[in-house]
């Protein structure tokens, strides 16, 4: 997701379900060790979860300009998928 955002114009926002982590810190750690610069929030009470149906970590979605859902997927994703799919919305 770095590469894609440092190569792509996009924007990303990753959330974090926070709720299911060992703390609030070692989220922070992972972004930090990561050397992620997009931001990452916290879903503490996994209400995004619930209103996504979150089914499957990682879970990824792409939002066109609109607002809708254009593209999700279950699992993760290598950056060409990512930028196969990117394309697609375009």
């Amino acid at each position: 997701m770095q590469k894609l955002y440092d190569n792509k114009d996009v924007e990303i926002l990753a959330i974090n379900l926070t709720e299911s982590e060992e703390s609030k810190e070692k989220v922070a750690q992972f972004v930090e060790d990561f050397e992620m610069t997009f931001p990452v929030l916290m879903d503490t009470n996994s209400e995004l979860a619930t209103t996504y149906q979150v089914g499957a970590y990682p879970t990824s979605y792409m939002v066109d300009s609109n607002g809708h859902i254009q593209f999700s997927a279950m699992g993760a994703m290598n950056y060409d998928l990512m930028v196969q799919q990117l394309e697609m919305i375009e």
